[in-house]
C-alpha cells in the first residue's frame, strides 16, 4: 500500500503502555514514568537498536480522503444529507437525536455535508486462538457514517488506525497508545485537509468529527479511563 502513500508508521513504546517514543519524546532512550528501557539489549556484532515494543500507525487522512477520488463513493459521501427521514424510524445513524443535536450546535460543520462523521471500534482478541497462551492485540478501527446504511459497515469502508501489540492489555493507559491518533483527529477538526472532490471537479477543505465509540464494557470502561 506504500505506492498508494497508504502506509504506516512504527512508533516505538514503553511495554507498559506508560508512553510513546513520539514528537516530543523520540529522542529518548527509558521510560520517563517506569524507567523501563526502550531498547533491547543487544546481542552479538549488530548495530540496529531492537526496542521492546512497537506500535503501528496508519494515517487516516489518506485513507479518508481518497474516499473522494472514487466518482461512486464520492457521491454517496453526501447521502446523509440527500437522505429524507422517515418520523419515528431510526433506519441510519442520522435519524438520531444526537446527529440532530450535533447539528444545531456546530452549524458551520454541517454546512458542508461532505465533512465526515466517524465511529471508532476497538476491542481487543487473542491472535491465536489459544487460552494456553495469552496474548491480547488491540486493533482501533474507524468507520465512515456519512455512507448509506448498506455501505457505511462494509469492511471496504472501515479504517484500520492503529495495532496496539500484546501480550498483554493496556488497559485505562489505552489513551498513551491513542494519542497519534488523537492528534490527527485534532488537528482534522481544528483545520481540516484539502481534498480533490472527483465528483464535482474541485477542491474543498474537509473536516472530520468523532461521534461515537463501538466496544463492549470493558473496553467502554478503558476508552473512559
Amino acid at each position: 500500500m506504500k505506492p498508494l502513500d497508504l502506509g504506516y508508521q512504527k512508533i516505538d513504546m514503553c511495554p507498559n503502555f506508560c508512553m510513546l517514543y513520539y514528537l516530543e519524546n523520540a529522542e529518548m532512550t527509558e521510560c520517563i514514568t517506569c524507567g523501563h528501557s526502550r531498547y533491547k539489549p543487544r546481542t552479538g556484532r549488530g548495530k540496529t537498536l531492537v526496542a521492546y515494543e512497537k506500535l503501528r500507525y496508519f494515517p487516516i487522512t489518506p485513507r479518508l480522503q481518497r474516499l473522494f477520488m472514487s466518482p461512486r463513493t464520492a457521491e454517496y459521501m453526501t447521502w446523509h444529507q440527500a437522505y429524507h427521514t422517515v418520523d419515528g424510524v431510526m433506519v441510519h445513524p442520522s435519524d438520531s437525536k444526537a446527529w440532530k443535536c450535533f447539528n444545531s450546535v456546530r452549524p458551520y460543520f454541517s454546512a458542508e455535508s461532505r465533512n465526515m462523521r466517524l465511529g471508532l471500534c476497538t476491542d481487543g482478541f487473542n491472535l491465536f486462538r489459544s487460552f494456553v497462551a495469552p496474548y491480547s492485540c488491540w486493533p482501533v478501527i474507524l468507520t465512515v457514517y456519512n455512507l448509506p446504511p448498506g455501505m457505511c459497515m462494509r469492511l471496504e469502508f472501515m479504517f484500520l488506525s492503529t495495532v496496539i501489540p500484546g501480550p498483554n492489555s493496556p488497559g485505562r493507559n489505552i489513551d498513551v497508545c491513542l494519542r497519534p491518533l488523537i492528534d490527527e483527529l485534532a488537528q482534522l477538526w481544528s483545520s481540516g485537509a484539502l481534498t480533490y472532490d472527483i465528483s464535482r471537479k474541485q477542491n474543498f477543505l474537509t473536516r472530520e468529527t468523532l461521534m461515537w465509540t463501538i466496544n463492549n464494557f470493558p473496553a467502554y470502561g478503558m476508552l473512559s479511563g
